[in-house]
């Protein structure tokens, strides 16, 4: 389960973190120090021995041990030694630590050491848990904490009974937040004692998932999702106050003073339905949640697996969309709440999300967005690269949710794909990279962000005939004309051979018309392109053979000419 808020002092709340490597072990029960209880009012000999004794039947023994002459009268302010070998101690084991907590056992002189998933804990051992850091703890009896991160937990109290199995845990949290999952009591003739303690209030259950949380202005927070608490409020000099049972569904408020409020009902839990089934951002993880009315704030965390036990982001603010960094591909588990006025956290909304945004897909390259390109010689061209890219995967729909696909290009070597199976219109296209896996698989990442083009016909190319030479002006010149539309250009090539491997001129024209410079007397080839105001442009026409005849030049530079007008040609 998620608590929603980020308590800044005392409370009880919600945390998990990923298991870290390494096992440590903290103090055991023949290091810890003899117990010194002070008797008050009401004490008997065999109550002490209920609370403190794994075998409770030798209470005659810590008589004897201390003096008592009545055990069922017992003075006052007087202390009763228990030997710690005499005692019944639970250990506590740590399940999963995400960041640098620290741990340490006072009893045993230890120094703070880092906390690790399989470390073993008990009576009077503290935590440490800083920022960005979340520990898991696991009881006895199946009962499990979170600690959420800023938190210092002590295990204050952890006693067994070991002929009944019945158990106690008091833990004192100085700072932070947790959450506590306890196993009910299956059997209600045994006595289970599971208390919270924070500076203003204790919070006592019999099998139950709750939390507890203080705010900046010192006033302690309970939720209830499953069971019933008891809310004790204390003063600041600790003495008792008001108290309240608290359902489940229900959350309260208790002042810095100890004035405990009324329960209310949690707020509904908020729609987590805009958050897509596959997140595919290489760079973010953005949440959503719906709206709740009456919610002051919203609060989601992620956890690696369905208990929630295994938290590694958590946020919570006012706004209603969350945005973290990026996590591996793989599925996770979001919870979110909403906060009402008191900032009693709600309901609990729980999504099972799957993350796949690698290997990240290709940068388109052409067309431009909504860009045109021709049906004949179109084409899609994105970026290759990428370590371990072993192809990709190409579509085109006619829709932006490409629910119908009109091309598939399956996994292919290149990152390009031809649109001339298409009509003219407007399109979608996406690409995706593919890599291969240490098994020989394949595997595909997300798909880019659609993007729009459009196709159209391309200009019809100039046929062989539609090529007019007119005579030319002057010698050696090639003077060419040819039919258009208005607003075309056009591109020219001319060259010696037909490959036009190496074209002697290559040149753009805004008319269609070309005269050539000079050239030396032989055959060539030309070919035109047309370019369409629209972008698109024909193939080139056919290569034209062309002949340059080497003409009679008169005294004034001119072609000679036979009274037809015709060039009068050199002998060869």
């Amino acid at each position: 389960m998620f608590r929603s808020r980020l308590p800044l002092s005392t409370a009880i709340w919600l945390a998990i973190g990923v298991a870290a490597p390494g096992l440590a072990l903290a103090a055991s029960a023949d290091q810890l120090p003899d117990i010194r209880h002070t008797v008050v009012s009401g004490d008997t000999l065999e109550g002490v021995a209920q609370r403190y004794l794994k075998d409770p039947q030798q209470w005659r023994a810590v008589g004897t041990l201390n003096g008592v002459k009545d055990p069922l009268r017992l003075r006052v302010g007087s202390v009763i030694v228990i030997p710690a070998h005499m005692v019944g101690y639970q250990e506590v084991t740590i399940t999963h630590v995400k960041g640098v907590a620290r741990m340490r056992s006072p009893q045993s002189g230890s120094d703070w050491q880092s906390a690790a998933s399989g470390t073993i804990l008990t009576e009077g051992d503290e935590l440490q848990v800083p920022a960005g850091s979340y520990v898991s703890l696991r009881f006895a009896d199946g009962s499990s904490v979170r600690i959420n991160e800023n938190s210092q937990l002590k295990l204050s109290e952890l006693r067994k009974n070991s002929r009944t199995d019945e158990q106690q845990s008091v833990l004192d949290l100085s700072q932070g937040g947790l959450e506590s999952h306890v196993t009910p009591v299956v059997d209600q003739r045994r006595k289970r004692k599971f208390e919270i303690k924070t500076p203003m209030a204790t919070t006592s259950v019999r099998g139950t998932v709750f939390s507890v949380s203080v705010t900046d202005s010192g006033k302690a927070i309970t939720a209830v999702d499953k069971g019933v608490v008891q809310v004790q409020g204390y003063t600041a000099k600790r003495q008792p106050a008001q108290q309240a049972l608290v359902p489940a569904g229900s959350g309260v408020a208790v002042q810095a003073s100890g004035q405990v409020g009324t329960p209310v009902a949690l707020l509904e839990a908020p729609s987590l339905e805009r958050n897509p089934a596959v997140f595919e951002d290489a760079n973010f993880l953005t949440l959503q949640v719906g709206e709740v009315p009456g919610a002051r704030q919203y609060a989601v965390l992620l956890a690696l697996d369905a208990d929630l036990s295994r938290v590694i982001l958590r946020q919570s603010h006012a706004s209603p969309s969350f945005r973290f960094e990026a996590v591996p591909d793989g599925t996770y588990y979001l919870s979110a709440r909403a906060l009402d006025a008191q900032d009693i956290p709600g309901k609990p909304a729980v999504q099972t999300i799957k993350v796949k945004a690698t290997p990240i897909p290709p940068l388109y390259s052409s067309p431009a967005p909504d860009g045109l390109i021709g049906l004949s010689d179109g084409e899609l061209l994105c970026t290759e690269g990428g370590s371990g890219i072993a192809g990709y995967r190409i579509q085109v729909s006619a829709s932006r949710d490409f629910s119908q696909p009109l091309q598939d290009s399956g996994v292919v070597d290149n990152c390009q794909a031809s649109v001339t199976g298409l009509g003219e219109g407007h399109y979608f296209w996406r690409a995706a990279s593919v890599r291969r896996l240490a098994d020989g698989s394949l595997d595909q990442g997300p798909f880019a962000q659609p993007q729009a083009f459009k196709t159209g016909s391309n200009p019809a190319a100039l046929g062989a005939d539609a090529l007019n030479a007119a005579e030319p002006s002057a010698p050696n010149l090639l003077q060419l004309s040819w039919p258009a539309e208005p607003n075309q250009r056009f591109n020219l090539q001319l060259a010696k051979d037909e490959s036009f491997a190496s074209p002697l001129v290559s040149t753009q024209l805004d008319q269609p018309q070309w005269t050539s410079d000079p050239l030396v007397a032989g055959d060539y080839y030309v070919r035109i392109q047309v370019l369409d105001p629209s972008g698109l442009k024909s193939r080139y026409s056919d290569p034209r053979k062309l002949t340059v005849e080497p003409s009679v030049v008169t005294g004034a530079g001119t072609v000679l000419r036979t009274g037809e007008g015709k060039a009068v040609l050199s002998p060869r």
